[in-house]
């Protein structure tokens, strides 16, 4: 008889794979450490060019045990691991619970620990020099093998060999914390030795959150500025750099602004450019490859194990000093090649959802989706996310594609994190996509079972604002669109309730724009096309208004503050440097416009009442009022205090007049001076604050 492919489907089943029919077949059966028992054959699928047969056995059947399936005339083949491990059951028996899995090291030994229950057999490969020596790790409880190999290993390149599934596979450290350019390997690094971080992280009391988004390539990119540390780790902490105008860029100027967090685009180990070569090629960062691996090409060496660590500690130290919370975009939702990947490698067809036939699932949009429900991916998004808080003292993690993450791994991720301190920011793109999930179990702002300690990007929000994200030409309030009463008041005190997992103000995220898309400035080239170029400018000066001001978390893409553009690139996650990196000549030429969101921020900070804690608070303390032209106001009153805010989206002149003399707090235009008036004349695009007295009626 020809010989077969055999595949573990669960704890007790199996099925036999021929190439062609037979009428007749022998018996089966299963022979492990030359014990052997006889398999049932239950059903029988007959197609023009293959067998199918589905065996059962009345005994378990162990994953991690390395079985034989033979016939009575002479066939043989080795048992593979099938549809076992997307099982219940493989989930429960081969769940690791320790937090030793990657490399441990000592001065005299390191131990080795790798997950990967189907394995029959498992190496570690050690580089020294030009020489790679083998080491065999033997099988633990769990899933889990191990080895200590004797000797200081520090600085010592490292990767495994595993024979799974009849097939050699080498790969990478998925807990890995260190490797050379471009992956190929890890490093044995000593904690340690780590360069020390000298401040704690942020700490933020009576004080809004307030955050903005930035790239490390893209803050020092420009080559106006005077920087020997261009697109680095160290570039974006350089501090006194400055605009050809002598203006504050790069670090010092974020501190400036006032924001409270900077949130990076992911500074994990990512493919998509050469690290060596790092000048040649672009990406975002959203192309996932060694998770707990600071990324090589924003270091100076990317071959020295400890440059790339001990430099984004640094960057993260200068920030902390200052009083900024930093914020990593994680991407736990896919790896860039699955087939490359460890994940691929070590136990295929557990770390990525499949279809009903199989077939990996692509929700994200990147050919995979990884299966955070499963116990060992969820444990290793949990310990990873620890990892960076713990080591790298982070203020908050950015979630992408958070609605293609389970409940349970984020609840997860959000008690672990609390554990290390319960100030840190927890946030994502709660889209609610489709997937092989219920959408129940899924993060998404449609989740009513969502924590209310995770928040989310409110594109209700965004849309409202600046009007449609693909649909280019459509303007939202801040190009003239005029919005209802309700949608308003809806954006400005009620984002909280927009959505039903969206249960306190701190959940919504307020932006019109972010890495993605267009930015305002491009979107109003388009979409207020006949528009003179001052309106343009003051429509987004309005919408950065609008996200400052309004209950909930401000969110500014960098350079939006002097409106930005990425010369009309709308998706330009690998764009060259030139379309991608700020440009800081726009600093110096919109500089006014810069220091009224400065203004603005303060504002924020500086008045409770546009910070408020929880929706009842809202709903007894603020009111939105929409005039026939379009105008908002959008009032704010306590026991102490009585603000009025005046969104003005149109140019149609508009009167005010007050019992008693209010003040200016804030005004968009160089018409209007600060100060008490009884009378206010609007003629322009614009954004007025003033403080009213207690029993003022506009």
């Amino acid at each position: 008889m020809q010989d077969f492919d055999a595949y573990l489907e669960d704890f007790h089943t199996i099925t036999i794979l021929f190439r062609k029919n037979w009428e007749e077949l022998p018996p089966f059966r299963l022979v492990h450490g030359g014990k052997s028992h006889h398999l049932h054959i239950v059903d029988r699928q007959e197609a023009e060019h293959h067998l199918k047969l589905v065996g059962r056995s009345d005994s378990p059947i162990h994953p991690h045990i390395p079985y034989h399936l033979e016939d009575d005339e002479g066939g043989r083949t080795k048992l593979k691991s099938g549809h076992v491990v997307r099982t219940e059951e493989f989930d429960r028996h081969y769940h690791y619970e320790g937090d030793d899995l990657g490399v441990t090291y000592e001065k005299e030994r390191s131990t080795f620990k790798v997950w990967t229950p189907i394995a029959r057999e498992v190496k570690l490969l050690l580089r020294r020099g030009e020489t790679i020596e083998e080491f065999p790790l033997r099988y633990k409880d769990g899933g889990v093998w191990s080895c200590t190999i004797a000797g200081d290993l520090e600085k010592t390149p490292y990767r495994f060999r595993a024979s799974i599934n009849g097939k050699e596979r080498t790969f990478t450290d998925p807990y890995a914390i260190a490797g050379n350019a471009n992956g190929e390997w890890n490093y044995v690094v000593d904690p340690e030795h780590l360069v020390t971080m000298q401040n704690e992280r942020a700490v933020f009391r009576n004080e809004p959150s307030i955050i903005y988004e930035a790239s490390v390539r893209d803050l020092t990119m420009d080559p106006a500025l005077q920087t020997k540390e261009r697109g680095t780790f160290m570039g974006a902490s350089e501090k006194d750099l400055r605009t050809e105008e002598g203006r504050e860029a790069g670090f010092d100027h974020i501190r400036s602004l006032g924001v409270t967090h900077v949130q990076f685009l992911p500074f994990f180990d990512f493919e998509g450019v050469d690290e060596r070569r790092p000048k040649e090629a672009y990406n975002w960062g959203y192309n996932p490859s060694q998770y707990n691996v600071p990324e090589g090409s924003y270091a100076s060496d990317p071959d020295d194990p400890y440059a790339r660590i001990d430099e984004l500690r640094k960057m993260i130290d200068v920030y902390h000093g200052e009083g900024l919370g930093v914020v990593m975009d994680v991407v736990y939702n896919h790896v860039y090649d699955p087939k490359t990947h460890p994940f691929g490698k070590m136990v295929p067809g557990y770390f990525f959802r499949v279809d009903n036939h199989g077939h990996l699932t692509a929700a994200s949009g990147c050919e995979n989706d990884l299966a955070t429900e499963r116990r060992m991916v969820r444990k290793f998004i949990v310990d990873s996310l620890r990892f960076w808080a713990e080591t790298y003292r982070l203020d908050g993690f950015r979630f992408d594609l958070m609605g293609l993450i389970d409940t349970d791994t984020m609840h997860a991720a959000k008690d672990a994190l609390k554990e290390i301190d319960e100030n840190i920011l927890l946030y994502g793109e709660g889209w609610n996509m489709p997937t092989v999930l219920p959408k129940k179990k899924l993060c998404h702002m449609d989740n009513k079972h969502v924590s209310s300690a995770i928040g989310f990007f409110n594109d209700i929000f965004r849309e409202t604002v600046k009007g449609s994200t693909f649909a280019i030409a459509k303007k939202g309030f801040a190009m003239g669109a005029k919005i209802s009463e309700r949608t308003m008041a809806r954006i400005l005190r009620d984002s909280s309730a927009s959505k039903p997992a969206l249960e306190r103000p701190g959940q919504s995220l307020n932006y019109v724009e972010c890495h993605d898309n267009h930015t305002f400035f491009d979107k109003a080239q388009i979409a207020m096309e006949h528009a003179a170029p001052r309106d343009r400018l003051r429509a987004q000066k309005l919408a950065t208004a609008i996200v400052i001001l309004a209950q909930g978390v401000p969110f500014l893409h960098a350079g939006q503050e002097f409106y930005r553009t990425k010369k009309g690139d709308k998706d330009s996650y690998m764009s060259p440097d030139h379309i991608n990196r700020i440009d800081w000549s726009l600093l110096d030429r919109h500089h006014r416009d810069t220091e009224d969101v400065r203004r603005l921020i303060r504002l924020k900070k500086d008045h409770p009442l546009f910070w408020l804690q929880d929706k009842d608070e809202i709903r007894k303390q603020t009111s939105v009022e929409t005039k026939r032209s379009g105008t908002v106001l959008y009032r704010l009153r306590d026991k102490d205090e009585h603000i009025l805010v005046i969104f003005k989206n149109n140019p149609d002149p508009e009167h005010f007049r007050f019992k008693k003399a209010a003040r200016i707090l804030f005004h968009s235009e160089t018409d209007i001076a600060e100060g008490p008036r009884k009378e206010l004349e609007l003629t322009r695009i614009s954004t007025t604050v003033m403080k009213l007295g207690k029993d003022e009626h506009t």
